[in-house]
């Protein structure tokens, strides 16, 4: 187990709203969680997000399927 700490700054703060994608459907939700390097078995940033119109918390979503949400 091995965590790389040179990745790049992460991309979403806390409080903003993005955009990504999750078993092919579109999601809009506010970033939780941000895990610099995500969780322990893997060697980038991930997000748990909050999408109110599921009421629900998605984890650990991979930083390159997240785009801000400009509406």
């Amino acid at each position: 187990m091995s965590k790389n700490w040179s990745l790049p700054p992460m991309k979403f703060n806390l409080g903003e709203k993005v955009l990504f994608t999750f078993n092919g459907i579109e999601l809009v939700g506010i970033v939780e969680i941000a895990d610099f390097g995500g969780s322990f078995e893997h060697d980038y940033h991930s997000y748990d997000i909050f999408v109110a119109e599921d009421n629900c918390l998605y984890k650990h979503i991979p930083e390159e399927v997240c785009r801000v949400a400009c509406f």
